[in-house]
């Protein structure tokens, strides 16, 4: 395990690395954008091109945030890491930190997360008090004996297309087998009311208002948008993928 003196680590430190790598990336992605408009011939080769700087990025972001997580920024942004960093690693780091640090909000999170085993394929959905669009307590006993397809979040990052096919996939199915459950991460029921509205649709909208802190987040072990979770009748999770997976989940639905 790579250990970092904590001479000069700051605040400051953190968010101008931070931003060095994100305008670096931002950088080569506006080329290979370019690229790819110009060079239609070479687009295997500039995905390949895209995926590496990706790749590079994203582990200097990890590195960057292990580094400098004895600063609020750089535990924060070790929490959105964290399911790409082992517990082992991130219990080292937590325990190295001041007491401040580890009963700070991100602190406790990360804490949870080590502590808690996350939902995988073959678990059992848990269940836990959330709010519908409506106001009203979501009743999780309705979906008993009902397949779950649960997203959290998404359904801007999917496209018009992906949200197209999330309907189709809703319109050929009966809500006596497969009922679609959209968690969205937001603080307030006025926020999801508004995102109701801007996706108007027949599933319903729940959230906690926990964001960072729900169980979504931390038992079901999400961070990108959308993560699906595809459940048999028994609420047994047979698929849990990033992004929405319709080739994955046909072989499960009727």
């Amino acid at each position: 395990m790579k250990l970092y003196s904590q001479e000069a680590i700051t605040e400051a430190d953190y968010l101008k690395q931070d931003s060095i790598l994100w305008t670096e990336y931002e950088k080569q992605t506006d080329e290979l954008s370019r690229y790819w408009e110009t060079m239609p011939d070479k687009h295997d080769s500039i995905q390949n091109v895209f995926n590496e700087v990706y790749k590079k990025s994203s582990e200097k972001n990890i590195e960057l945030a292990m580094k400098y997580a004895s600063v609020p920024s750089g535990l924060q942004r070790l929490y959105m890491v964290r399911l790409d960093v082992s517990k082992d690693t991130l219990n080292h780091i937590l325990n190295s930190l001041s007491a401040d640090m580890q009963e700070s909000f991100y602190g406790k999170n990360i804490r949870e997360h080590i502590l808690t085993k996350q939902i995988t394929e073959g678990d059992a959905i848990q269940t836990f008090s959330c709010i519908g669009s409506d106001g009203k307590e979501f009743d999780w006993a309705a979906t008993d004996g009902k397949q779950l397809l649960i997203l959290y979040g998404g359904l801007g990052c999917m496209g018009e297309d992906g949200r197209q096919e999330l309907k189709e996939l809703y319109d050929r199915t009966s809500r006596d087998d497969l009922l679609v459950i959209v968690y969205w991460p937001c603080s307030s029921l006025e926020n999801l009311q508004k995102i109701k509205q801007e996706y108007p649709s027949d599933y319903p909208f729940i959230s906690d208002f926990k964001q960072e802190a729900s169980p979504i987040r931390i038992k079901y072990g999400t961070q990108a948008t959308p993560t699906c979770f595809l459940t048999d009748k028994q609420h047994i999770v047979k698929v849990k993928c990033t992004g929405l997976r319709t080739d994955l989940f046909n072989p499960f639905i009727k």
